[in-house]
C-alpha cells in the first residue's frame, strides 16, 4: 500500500516558506524536491537544505546526477554537497532551460527556447537541430525526456509534442491533427514499456505508443460517425460512416506545421453500407439510390433500387453484383458506362454475397437462409438455385459469406461452416462447423465470430475483443498469432478490411484502428519487470487494514492470520485474475470481497496482464482464517434475538413510514381529482346548455317548417283539379320535393328527440317477420318500378322481440328503401329469423355496395360515401344515423356486410322474446280450436 508521509515536520521553522514543489527526482542518494527557493533532499533520516537567493527554475535527473538551473547562475550540476556551474555557461548566460537529457554521443543535450537545441561536450555549447529553432520558439518549449531507441519527445506550449531521433530529425508530430486533445503539453514522461504520458493544460493526461505502427482514427482526425465499410483503392483509403464518406488525407509522418493523417468529408453522398474497386473505378452502394460511381471530385449515380447492402466482382470484372432489400441485382460494364440487370428468380433481400467459381453465386438472405446460384453463361441470369438452411446443418441466425481457401465458407455467430459432402448434388450438400479455421484458443468454441477475410495466404479473424491472422500450412491448417496492440471494447458489428501490403483497418463503433502488419515496430520497447501482487487486505466492515504489503508483512513464505469472522477486501498490483479454486475472467477492477470465509488456510492467487496481452507470473498471499474463540449456543441465539428485534422494529418502521407516504399521496390524489372533477362538471354543464340549445333550435326550426309545408301539400290536392295534364306535372314535381322536405323535417325531428331522449319507446313483444312482410308489400311497387325483385323470407313460426313496433317499422323501412335507392338491378331480399338466442331482420340488395374506407362513418349523422358536388344519390344521411340510435335504445344493433359493386347485407338484431304477444296467442289458440 503507498502511504505518503509529510516532511514538513522534519524542516526547520526557517525553511518552510517554499511554497509550490516544481520537481522530484528519486536518485539513489536520496529523493530531491525542487521548490522556487530552496531544494531539498530527503535521505530517509533527515533533510538537507540548498537555497537560492534568484530561485530555482528548472530541475533535472541525467544519468544519476542532479542539474539545477538558478535564475542568475545559470545550469549547476549536484557534486557532493555543492551545487558547481556547468563550465561553458558565458556562451548562455540567463538561457532558460528546459530539459537536459544524455545525448548517444555521450554529450548533454539541452533544450532552451530562444536558442532551441544544444549538446554540451563538458566545456562548450554548440546548437544541434538549427531547423527545430524557430518552431520551439514559436511554440514555446517548456519540457523534454528521453524515448527509447535514442529518441527525444519535445513538449510546447501550444505546438503539441514533437519526437525527433538522434540526429535532430522529426520521427513524429503529435498536435491536434494527430488526435491529441490539447496542443499546451506541460510535461512529458516516458514509462518503462517506453510509451509517452503527457500532461495536458486543459487538465487530462494523453499517452502516445510509440513503438507499435498503430493509429487511432476517430472525430478527433476528422472521422465522424460509426464505421460501415472501408476501402483502399488507387493508393487512397476511404471509409464510409453513418455520417457520409471519408477520404484519408496526408501521412503518418508530417513535417512541422503539416497536419498528421486525417480524413476529409467528400461530398454528400447518401449512407454507404458498401464499397468496391473494380480497376480504376471505386462503386459504392447506398442505402438509398443504389451503386454510384466515386470519383476524385464528384459522383455519378450509375443505377437506382431500393437499398445495397453488399456488392461482388465477378472474375472477368466486367459485372458486379448487388445485394439488396430488393432482390440479388447487378451492374454490367459497357461501353457507355455500367448498367444494371435484375436476376429475377431472387427476390428476397440479400445481405452478403460470395463467390466459389465463375459460375456459382452464393448469398445469404435476411431469412436466415444461404442460396446457391447457378449463373448463365451471360452470368446475368440463375439457371437454378438451391437453398440451405437448418435443416442442412447452418445455425438460426444472420450469416455472412466469405471465400476461405477457394471454399465457400458461411459466417456466423456459432462459428464457421463449410460444405461436409462436395462430391454430392448440390441438393444433398450438408454443412458442418469448422473449429480448426479458428485459433487454438481457450474459450475458442464459445467466443462469437465478429468478422472475417481471408486475403491471400493469411486468413483474419476478430473473435470479441481480439484479433488473430493465420498462415495456412501446407497440411491445411492454420498457424495462429494473436495481434496484441489490436484489443478494443467490444462493439455490436466490427468492420475489417485488410490490404495486400498488410495494412488492417478495423472499424470499431464510432473509432477505426489502422495497424501496419508488415512494417513492425519502429522501436522494440524495453523489458520491464511486471508482476502482480497483492497491494492491501483491509476489513469491509471497518476497513481496517491488516496486510499493507510492505515490509512489515508476511514474507513468501509466511502467513498472514486474521481473526475468525472478518470479511475481507483484497487490492491487488494489477487486474484480478483469479482465486484459490478457479481462475476468473479478465477484469480491470483491482480489488476482490470474500465474506464468510471459514477458519483454515487459503491462498490468494493474482495474475496481471497488460494491454498488450503480456501475462505476468502468478503472484500469492497465504492467510490464515484463526477459528473464534466462541461460539456457544446462548450467543448465536442473542444474536438471532438481537437480529430479528432489529429487523421486526426495522420493519415496524418502514410499514409506518409507507403507511403515511401512501396517505399523504392518496390526500394529494383526492385534491386532485376534487380540482378536476370541479373542473370536468363545469364544463359538462357548459356543454349540456349548449347541447339543449342546439337540440331546442332544431326541433323548433323543423316544427315551424313542417307546418306550411302540410299547409302547401294540401293545397296541391285542390289544384289537381283545376289544372290541365300538362300542368300536372309541375304540381308532381312539387310535391315529390315537399315529400322529400317533409322526410327531412321528421328526420330531425327524430333526431332531435332520439338525442333528448325523448322519445317514448312502448316495448311489447312484436313479430319481425310480420313487420319484414308489411314493409315489403308497402315498397313492392317503388323496386319493381325500377326493374327490381323483391324477395321476402320469413318463417312458419312467428320471430318476437320486445320492441316498439312503431319504430322497428320505421328502421325496416329505412333499410329497405336505402336498399331499392342503391340498387339498380337485381333484387332486394328481406327475411327475418333466430339465431343463438336473437331474432333479426336481414335485408340484402344487389346493389352498388360501400366503400371500405367509409364502414366506420356509416351510422353517423349526415355522413355520406358521396359528398358535395359529386354526390350521385339524394339524402340527408339520417336514415341509417336514426335507425341505428333506434335499435341501441331496443337494446339492438344493426351491422353490415359489404363489397363494393357487389352489393349489402344490412342486420338488425334483437334479443329474442321470452313472451308472446296477445295476438299471437290468439291466432294460436284459434288454431288449436
Amino acid at each position: 500500500m503507498l502511504r505518503y508521509t509529510s516532511f514538513y515536520e522534519h524542516i526547520p521553522e526557517d525553511e518552510r516558506d517554499f511554497e509550490d514543489v516544481w520537481g522530484t527526482h528519486v536518485l539513489d542518494e536520496g529523493v530531491y524536491y525542487q521548490t522556487n527557493k530552496r531544494l531539498f533532499r530527503w535521505d530517509g533520516t533527515k533533510i538537507t537544505t540548498w537555497t537560492s537567493e534568484a530561485g530555482f527554475h528548472t530541475s533535472f535527473a541525467v544519468d544519476g546526477t542532479l542539474h539545477v538551473r538558478d535564475s542568475e547562475r545559470g545550469l549547476l550540476r549536484l557534486e557532493g554537497d555543492s551545487l558547481n556551474p556547468v563550465p561553458g555557461l558565458e556562451t548562455i548566460p540567463k538561457t532558460p532551460i528546459y530539459m537536459t537529457a544524455r545525448h548517444p554521443s555521450g554529450d548533454l543535450l539541452i533544450g532552451t527556447q530562444k536558442r532551441g537545441l544544444l549538446l554540451h561536450d563538458g566545456e562548450t555549447f554548440r546548437s544541434f537541430a538549427p531547423e527545430l529553432t524557430s518552431y520551439l520558439q514559436e511554440n514555446d518549449l517548456y519540457h523534454g525526456c528521453r524515448l527509447p531507441g535514442d529518441r527525444y519527445a519535445l513538449a510546447t506550449l501550444g505546438g503539441g509534442v514533437v519526437v525527433i531521433d538522434a540526429a535532430g530529425q522529426i520521427v513524429r508530430v503529435l498536435d491536434g491533427s494527430s488526435g491529441l486533445p490539447d496542443p499546451v503539453v506541460n510535461h512529458v514522461y516516458a514509462d518503462r514499456e517506453g510509451q509517452l504520458w503527457m500532461a495536458l493544460n486543459s487538465g487530462g493526461v494523453f499517452r502516445a505508443d510509440l513503438n507499435a505502427p498503430l493509429t487511432i482514427h476517430d472525430e478527433r482526425t476528422g472521422l465522424d460517425g460509426t464505421v460501415r465499410s472501408i476501402r483502399e483503392h488507387r493508393d487512397t483509403t476511404y471509409v464510409a460512416t453513418g455520417s457520409g464518406l471519408y477520404v484519408l488525407k496526408g501521412q503518418d509522418k508530417q513535417m512541422l506545421g503539416g497536419r498528421s493523417a486525417s480524413f476529409e468529408k467528400w461530398g454528400d453522398l447518401p449512407l454507404a453500407q458498401d464499397m468496391l474497386s473494380v480497376g480504376e473505378t471505386l462503386l459504392a452502394g447506398t442505402q438509398e439510390n443504389g451503386v454510384y460511381q466515386i470519383s476524385p471530385r464528384s459522383k455519378r449515380e450509375d443505377v437506382s433500387w431500393s437499398v445495397t447492402n453488399h456488392l461482388l466482382k465477378a472474375r472477368d470484372g466486367d459485372i458486379v453484383y448487388a445485394g439488396s432489400n430488393s432482390g440479388l441485382k447487378g451492374v454490367r460494364r459497357t461501353q457507355d458506362g455500367w448498367r444494371p440487370f435484375s436476376i429475377e428468380e431472387i427476390q428476397e433481400e440479400v445481405r452478403d454475397l460470395a463467390m466459389e467459381d465463375e459460375g456459382t453465386l452464393w448469398a445469404s438472405t435476411f431469412s436466415g437462409e444461404v442460396l446457391r446460384v447457378a449463373l448463365a453463361a451471360d452470368g446475368r441470369r440463375a439457371k437454378s438455385t438451391t437453398r440451405y438452411g437448418e435443416q442442412d446443418g447452418l445455425p438460426r441466425g444472420y450469416k455472412g459469406m466469405e471465400v476461405v481457401d477457394g471454399r465457400v465458407t458461411v459466417v456466423s455467430k456459432k462459428g464457421l461452416f463449410q460444405i461436409d459432402d462436395a462430391d454430392q448434388a448440390p441438393e444433398a450438400w450438408q454443412f458442418t462447423r469448422r473449429p480448426s479455421l479458428l485459433p487454438d484458443i481457450e474459450g475458442a468454441d464459445t467466443l462469437t465470430v465478429e468478422a472475417i477475410e481471408n486475403v491471400g495466404e493469411k486468413l483474419w479473424v476478430v473473435l470479441k475483443k481480439r484479433v488473430f491472422w493465420g498462415k495456412r500450412r501446407e497440411d491445411g491448417s492454420y498457424q495462429w498469432k494473436a495481434v496484441d496492440p489490436l484489443q478494443f471494447p467490444k462493439s455490436e458489428r466490427p468492420t475489417l478490411s485488410v490490404g495486400r501490403e498488410g495494412t488492417v483497418w478495423l472499424g470499431d463503433g464510432r473509432r477505426l484502428f489502422r495497424y501496419a502488419l508488415g512494417q513492425g515496430r519502429d522501436i522494440e520497447p524495453p523489458t520491464a519487470d511486471f508482476s502482480a501482487r497483492v497491494r492491501q487486505v483491509t476489513t469491509l466492515r471497518r476497513g481496517r487494514i491488516v496486510y499493507g504489503g510492505h515490509s512489515s508483512g508476511p514474507a513468501n513464505e509466511s502467513t498472514l492470520t486474521v481473526p475468525y469472522g472478518r470479511d475481507l477486501r483484497v487490492d491487488v498490483g494489477a487486474p484480478l485474475y483469479g482465486t484459490v479454486d478457479q481462475w476468473t475472467d479478465w477484469t480491470t477492477e483491482a480489488s476482490q470481497r470474500y465474506r464468510d470465509l471459514w477458519e483454515g488456510t487459503y491462498r490468494f492467487r493474482v495474475q496481471a496482464r497488460n494491454d498488450r496481452g503480456q501475462v505476468s507470473e502468478v503472484g500469492m498471499l497465504p492467510l490464515h482464517i484463526r477459528p473464534p474463540w466462541f461460539r456457544s449456543r446462548w450467543a448465536l441465539f442473542a444474536y438471532g434475538v438481537a437480529f430479528l428485534a432489529l429487523a421486526l422494529g426495522y420493519r415496524r418502521y418502514y410499514q409506518i413510514k409507507e403507511e403515511n407516504r401512501r396517505a399523504q399521496e392518496r390526500v394529494r390524489k383526492l385534491e386532485r381529482e376534487r380540482v378536476v372533477a370541479e373542473r370536468l362538471k363545469k364544463a359538462n354543464e357548459r356543454l349540456r346548455e349548449a347541447n339543449r340549445l342546439k337540440e331546442d333550435f332544431l326541433a323548433t326550426t323543423s316544427h315551424e317548417l313542417r307546418t306550411p309545408l302540410t299547409n302547401i301539400l294540401g293545397a296541391l290536392e285542390v289544384l289537381r283539379d283545376m289544372v290541365t295534364d300538362e300542368q300536372e306535372e309541375f304540381l308532381d314535381m312539387i310535391e315529390a320535393n315537399g315529400q322529400r322536405l317533409k322526410r327531412t323535417l321528421n328526420a330531425l325531428l327524430d333526431l332531435s328527440m332520439l338525442r333528448s331522449g325523448e322519445e317514448d319507446l312502448e316495448l311489447t313483444p312484436t313479430p319481425l317477420d310480420e313487420c319484414a312482410r308489411r314493409v315489403a308489400l308497402d315498397l313492392r311497387d317503388d323496386a319493381e318500378e325500377k326493374g327490381l325483385s323483391v324477395r321476402v323470407d320469413t318463417p312458419d313460426t312467428p320471430v318476437q322481440a320486445d320492441v316498439d313496433e312503431q319504430y322497428l317499422e320505421q328502421i325496416v323501412r329505412n333499410l329497405v328503401e336505402n336498399a331499392i335507392k342503391y340498387t339498380h338491378d337485381g333484387h332486394v331480399a328481406i327475411s327475418a329469423g333466430r339465431t343463438n338466442g336473437q331474432v333479426y331482420v336481414e335485408v340484402e340488395d344487389t346493389g352498388i355496395g360501400i366503400d371500405e374506407d367509409f364502414l366506420p362513418n356509416l351510422f353517423d349523422e349526415f355522413k355520406q360515401e358521396s359528398r358535395g358536388r359529386a354526390r350521385t344519390y339524394e339524402g340527408n344521411g339520417l336514415g341509417l344515423a336514426i335507425s341505428a340510435r333506434l335499435a341501441e335504445q331496443m337494446d339492438g344493433t344493426i351491422h353490415v356486410e359489404t363489397e363494393k359493386g357487389e352489393g349489402s347485407t344490412f342486420t338488425v338484431e334483437f334479443p329474442r322474446s321470452s313472451k308472446m304477444s296477445s295476438e299471437t296467442n290468439a291466432s294460436r289458440t284459434g288454431e288449436t280450436e
